[in-house]
């Protein structure tokens, strides 16, 4: 076997193990998870499970960045209408979120957050991040005199992103077996009234 086959075995193995451990994750909690239950999961010897992860502990990093970096939607630039833009955001987030639901379970773990505090700041930076874009594009719209003049931008996307969240854990709280994209549409009808009226 040459080395670039090994390589790709190693890769392969290390995301089954990511895939198993959220699903862990999403039925059980995070309590249930541990080396031992991927290793029998993945049907290998805890002691070959440590050729692809150091500890649990880089195993949750590696989780959350993936989840991070394949689950949550990056807002792009360049929305000329703020609230086609803010819908785009929610539909994408809601879809991405439907797909695998099992990527809300790490998401919306707190347990994960106080375990492992580097996750915890990898997330709020995330969190940042849309916050200030939505903000951002709020206040463009603002200055353009698209939105009510009373309209605080950080306070939207904060009122914007939350209710965002509420809609998730509802979702989350039914079993993930409702169609949370098709919440998009009324629920940003109702924010946007925010940003029409003030």
């Amino acid at each position: 076997m040459d080395m670039a086959t090994k390589r790709k075995n190693s890769e392969i193995r290390r995301e089954e193990a990511l895939s198993l451990a959220m699903k862990i994750i999403h039925e059980e909690g995070i309590h249930s998870l541990t080396l031992r239950r991927i290793a029998e999961g993945l049907e290998i010897s805890e002691a070959a499970l440590f050729r692809h992860f150091k500890d649990k502990e880089e195993m949750i990093n590696l989780l959350a960045t993936k989840v991070f970096d394949h689950y949550i939607v990056r807002e792009s630039n360049g929305y000329e209408d703020v609230e086609a833009g803010l819908l785009k955001i929610m539909i994408n987030q809601f879809s991405s979120f439907q797909g695998t639901p099992e990527a809300t379970s790490v998401l919306f773990q707190e347990e994960i957050f106080r375990e492992y505090p580097a996750v915890k700041a990898r997330f709020d930076e995330r969190r940042h991040q849309r916050a200030d874009r939505i903000a951002r594009m709020v206040g463009d719209a603002k200055a353009k005199h698209r939105v009510a003049k009373a309209v605080d931008p950080d306070t939207f996307a904060l009122i914007y992103m939350g209710a965002m969240r509420t809609a998730v854990l509802e979702w989350r709280s039914d079993g993930c077996t409702s169609d949370l994209v098709s919440k998009a549409d009324a629920l940003h009808s109702h924010l946007i009234r925010i940003l029409r009226e003030g």
